[in-house]
């Protein structure tokens, strides 16, 4: 992948850590949930984080196609399903954000009708949670080989807790549309999504020829390479997948 969506894709990543760890302490606060644009109290800055969430979003995304496609050569289901996850949550994060862009526009006019749009912000929302959920358990099998066994089992966690906090919408109590009212499990859930963010951009760091240099399929396909092959240095694959 390119230079410079890889180094911007890590440090989006970066942001999203840092993102999640500040929603988190403001839930802890007793504050309500926020997200880019639709916060308690809006700001003028509420147009540019609509345009910086997007950047995020889309540079993120390409950070998890270039994991599937790694992935691909080992286990193509996780491949498939990362790729259909990470194809949602975009356009989950695309719509999300033109909603929040027609909010704003509608409370800049001071027109209060805002019930439609309110609900399907929130359904948007329930949607992304679900897809980035999904993305990160899809690649499982990339962090367990190439990363640690601790964010191996980290991705686990997402997907129940965004469960968990959509059967409390659905059947203990209802939050005002359009984001959902803070609870102890979203507060788990942005803590953790912190620590697999902030990890993700620690391991492109690190592994960032994966990321960057072409890979060959045979190489990736290998189980294991001899490292005294190729003047003592390991190939891109067996540096990959090799556990």
């Amino acid at each position: 992948m390119p230079k410079v969506l890889f180094y911007s894709g890590t440090a989006f990543c970066l942001f999203l850590a840092l993102s999640s760890a500040a929603e988190m302490s403001r839930e802890l606060q007793g504050k309500t949930v926020a997200f880019a644009a639709l916060a308690p109290h809006l700001t003028p800055a509420a147009a540019w984080a609509i345009v910086v969430s997007l950047a995020a979003g889309l540079a993120t995304a390409a950070i998890f196609l270039r994991m599937a496609a790694l992935l691909a050569a080992r286990n193509l289901f996780g491949a498939f399903v990362a790729l259909f996850a990470v194809g949602g949550s975009v356009t989950s994060l695309a719509w999300l954000l033109l909603l929040q862009s027609r909010i704003l526009i509608l409370v800049r006019r001071g027109d209060p009708s805002l019930g439609a749009l309110s609900e399907m912000h929130f359904a948007a929302l329930m949607m992304l949670g679900y897809f980035v959920s999904l993305a990160l358990l899809a690649l499982r099998p990339y962090f367990r080989i190439q990363a640690s066994r601790v964010l191996a089992a980290l991705v686990f966690f997402p997907l129940p807790l965004f469960l968990l906090i959509l059967m409390q919408e659905l059947f203990v109590s209802r939050s005002p549309a359009p984001l959902p009212a803070a609870t102890p499990a979203s507060l788990v859930f942005f803590g953790v999504l912190s620590v697999l963010f902030f990890s993700i951009a620690i391991h492109c760091i690190r592994h960032r020829y994966l990321f960057i240099e072409l890979t060959n399929l045979r190489e990736l396909l290998d189980s294991r390479i001899d490292p005294a092959g190729r003047g003592g240095h390991r190939p891109i694959g067996g540096v990959a997948f090799d556990s």
